[in-house]
Formats: structure tokens, sequence, C-alpha cells
């Protein structure tokens, strides 16, 4: 194991050094690879063991690694150990998902517990010694084993680690996304657990009550927005501004939502596995919509209509596809475009952009590769940045207007902020006045633009009335990142702080002043470990 992987321990901020602790033990640890139940020989005592693990968190990009240790015959569960043997388990069909992993393993029978969780690419681990509330469990002769899902989330200052009681079942998991395993899970794989779901493990439906993230806002024709969640779950928000958590029956992380206006829906998200699901009027469930022959992957947008047809951006791995088909419901889905993506692009962490509004869906990528399709004429767009420069960040207003940063140059040069008007067919540079730029400018709805990322001295935000050629102090913003201006002037500040508490704000004047709406931090359940 690495020593430079930091530690989210789930243990509460008083244990934190007992954790630290912990991680230096176990790196004394012989690690060896458990094996895959598809190479084993006819002689072979292994049998297949299948758990998947659903991240509520953008600290890491999914699990990858997975450790086990065998308990000793007789031994008691529970406690900080001394291990001799770290049994290591790696993830199966990486691209299926941004947020959910899928491991399968071969293992002699025995009692084991979960020992970390692993992330390599954000070079973090948690700790977890599931024998506690969590259970050890058993792998039987001659049975296959299937544990189905475990939720790991962000909790106020901790990071928990718990069963779930929906998804006890990885079957559907493997059908679809490792089809090669199916035949060894089924019906008759065993559980696993060597005992029930604890009273105490709330760690599921903590998160499905505060799933982590607000992605792809959008603003229903009554004034409502909605945003794309976590754990299966679209942020409502009424017009006076409170929060509501609409949660689908499956824990897939969605990326956006589009209003829609049809008689069984007035909104449609998507998600990992290739999800769709449909709200509909006066409704507060999420109804899953027949995919028909869309494969599996992660749908990153939506756009269309039932007159001009659907189009979904769909990537796995590498590849980054529009699909388009003239029905939701059982869709027909033909690819009309398809990049491939560079290779430091391929993981789930990966930083690309995609946008879509009414007259077509695109993306930029950092590279400096920018694209569109045309809704009206089917037809895919090449753009490129000013003198073919890479990206540091881009946006994508409602109004259309595309607001940029090229990336640092040579010899320590900052980077510059462009726009667009034209979709990305001709670019203004803007005279900033600062050294520093995290993000885009913003674009407000009566042609002003807001431009922050203040790193050093006062942090606040400037406006320009000219076309970024002056600016002038407008407001304090004390913030990471920028906010979005949505259609009806409405402002949405969705911040992320580094314990991983999601906070929104609104602005009712254009970024002059901003109330906050909603945090995942849960200040009772705070209230209520303090009293005890």
């Amino acid at each position: 194991m690495n020593s430079l992987f930091l530690c989210l321990t789930a243990r509460r901020l008083a244990a934190a050094v007992i954790g630290v602790a912990a991680l230096q033990l176990g790196g004394c640890a012989v690690n060896t690879s458990v094996a895959d139940p598809l190479k084993l020989t006819a002689q072979s005592t292994d049998l297949p063991v299948a758990v998947s693990i659903t991240a509520n968190t953008d600290e890491i990009s999914g699990f990858n690694t997975i450790k086990l240790r065998r308990m000793a015959e007789g031994e008691k569960p529970g406690g900080v150990k001394l291990l001799a043997e770290h049994l290591v388990m790696r993830r199966v069909a990486p691209g299926m998902a941004r947020d959910t992993s899928l491991f399968i393993g071969a293992l002699q029978p025995g009692e084991y517990e979960f020992v970390e969780l692993i992330d390599t690419s954000s070079n973090k681990l948690l700790r977890v010694y599931s024998s506690g509330m969590v259970g050890t469990f058993k792998v039987e002769s001659g049975k296959a084993t299937d544990l189905g899902r475990l939720i790991v989330t962000r909790a106020n200052f901790s990071v928990d680690f718990g069963r779930s009681a929906h998804d006890v079942s990885n079957a559907e998991l493997i059908n679809r996304f490792a089809p090669e395993y199916s035949k060894m899970f089924g019906a008759g794989a065993s559980p696993g657990w060597s005992g029930p779901r604890s009273e105490r493990d709330k760690v599921e439906e903590f998160a499905r009550a505060h799933p982590f993230g607000a992605q792809c806002a959008a603003e229903l024709p009554d004034g409502r927005v909605a945003a794309a969640s976590r754990m299966g779950a679209v942020l409502l928000r009424s017009k006076q501004g409170r929060w509501s958590t609409l949660n689908a029956q499956q824990t897939e992380t969605l990326s956006c939502v589009l209003p829609v206006t049809l008689p069984d829906a007035e909104l449609i998200a998507v998600g990992e596995f290739s999800t769709l699901l449909r709200k509909a009027p006066g409704s507060d469930s999420l109804v899953p919509i027949d995919a028909g022959n869309l494969p599996p992957g992660n749908l990153l947008r939506i756009g269309g209509n039932p007159k001009d047809g659907w189009y979904l951006m769909h990537w796995k791995g590498r590849d980054l596809t529009i699909f388009r088909a003239r029905q939701l419901e059982g869709g027909d889905w033909q690819a009309v475009h398809k990049v491939v993506l560079p290779g430091s692009l391929s993981r789930s962490d990966a930083v690309f952009w995609p946008w879509h509004d009414a007259r077509g869906m695109g993306f930029s990528l950092p590279d400096g590769r920018m694209g569109q399709l045309d809704y009206d004429t089917g037809k895919w767009i090449e753009r490129k940045p000013p003198g073919k420069a890479k990206l540091a960040a881009f946006l994508h207003a409602h109004d259309g207007t595309e607001s940029i940063l090229v990336a640092a140059g040579l010899l320590g040069k900052f980077p510059d902020p462009y726009f667009s008007r034209d979709r990305g067919q001709s670019w203004t540079l803007m005279v900033s006045p600062l050294k520093v730029l995290v993000s885009p400018v913003i674009p407000l709805n009566d042609g002003r633009m807001l431009m922050t990322g203040q790193v050093y001295g006062k942090r606040e935000l400037l406006a320009s009335s000219d076309d970024g050629k002056t600016w002038a102090s407008y407001a304090d913003y004390n913030f990471s990142g920028g906010p979005a201006m949505l259609p009806s002037g409405l402002m949405l500040d969705i911040q992320s702080s580094h314990q991983g508490v999601v906070t929104i704000r609104s602005s009712a004047d254009s970024g002059k002043t901003w109330l906050q709406e909603y945090s995942t931090f849960d200040l009772d359940s705070v209230l209520k470990q303090l009293a005890k």
C-alpha cells in the first residue's frame, strides 16, 4: 500500500489519531491478490465472492481496491489488529459507473472482514475493520457469496460505512456489466453475512436523505428548480426557496435533469448505469424509463423533445458518444457522433465540460477540442479556442454565451479569460484586473459579466458592462468557484467544502447578496451526539 495515501477515517474526530495509527500498522502487512474466479483450476477450493460499493462523496472517484482479512477460527470479531496478510480484491467492469464499483474475487471457505476501501486515483483510503457495525461474512463450501451493496457516505465530520437494505444482491449488476461471471451467481448464491443488518446501521438512510452534489440545475416552467445528485436523488427547490429530496428506488448517481412537458413527465433525469428516470406532474416519485437498446455506461446529458427526437450524451471508458432516438421509452438509440477521449480522461474523476441547451448539446476537452451537435440540422460542428490553446475551464450559459479560461502558458503566464456570444465561432479577450482566475466569467441576463477568482487579497465579485474592457468592484464573495445564472434571473451558488459538505445559496439581485438555502450538514444529529 502506498504510504502517501490520505486516511478517510470512519471514526469520529476524537478517534482521528487511532485511524492514523491503524494506517501505519497496516502498512506492514503482506498484500496477496485475490484470484479471479474465471481463472480457477478444477482442483481449486476457492469460491466466487461479489460485493459492490456506492460512495456518496466527491472526495473520491469510486473505490477500485478492497483489502480483506481472514479471521482465525474462534477469533473474537472487532478491534484494531496487527495484520500478517491483506487479501486484495480488484474492481471489475471499471467503466460501468461513476460512484459505484463492483468487485468479484475468489476466496477460501472461512470468515472474513473488510479492512480497507481504497481509491488509488485520488490517493485516499477508508480504514473500516468491518466486524463492528457492518459485521463479518462467511464463505461457505460449495457456494458463491453475494454480499450485495455497501454504502460509504460523508456524515458531518465523519465518513460512515454500512450495508444497503435495498441492494442486497449484485445479480443485476453482474448480468449487465460482467456477464462472464453471471453463471457463478444467482438464486443459489449465499448472502454471506454472519448476521442481519444492524438496527444501528443507518448509513444508507442518511446518505439518501443527504445526497452529495447538485449538478446541472434547471428551472421548470413554474419557477421550481431541479438538480441532479447522488444516491438516485433529485434536489427540488420550491419557488419559496425550500429544497426537498426525491429518491429513486436505486442508488445510481444522477448527472443531469431536463424539464419536459409530457403526459407522464415534467422532469427527466439521467445518470450512471445508463439510468433514465421520469417524474410525473404532481408526483414525488422517480420512475425508471425503459432504456431500450442503449448500451451500459454513464449518461451525462439529455436533450430534445417528442417532435424532433431525443439525444443522450453517453460516456464509457474513453468513448464519449451522442445517441439519438425518436422516443424515450424503449428507444432505438443510434450513435450520431462519437469521440475517443485522451487516456487521462477515461477515469470517473476526469475533467471535461459537457453541456446542453434548447438548440443542441456538446462538450469541450482540456486539449482544446470543442464541438456541438445542432438539433435542427443534425450536424456536428467543431469549434476551436483562440490560438488553438488548451483549456483550463469552460462555461456554457443558458443563453448560449460561452466563457473560457485558456491554460497557463510558458514562463508562469496566468490563464486568460475569453468569451463568445456566437457559440464559439469567435472569441473576445477580456482584460482581467486579477492575476489569478480560477473560473470563467459569468454572464448575467442583462448583458453584464461577473468575474470571481481572487486567490490573494480581498475575495469579491467584479462586474463589467463593456464586454470585459473595464471592471469595477461589485460585491463581496467569500466562496470558491463561481455562481450560475438561471433564465429567470435567479442565481445559485453551489459549494463543496473540504469536509465534504454541500451548501447551496441563492441570490435574487444578480449576486449582490446571498441567502443560504440548503446544506448536507445535519446539525440535529451533531447536537444529539454532543448531548450523549
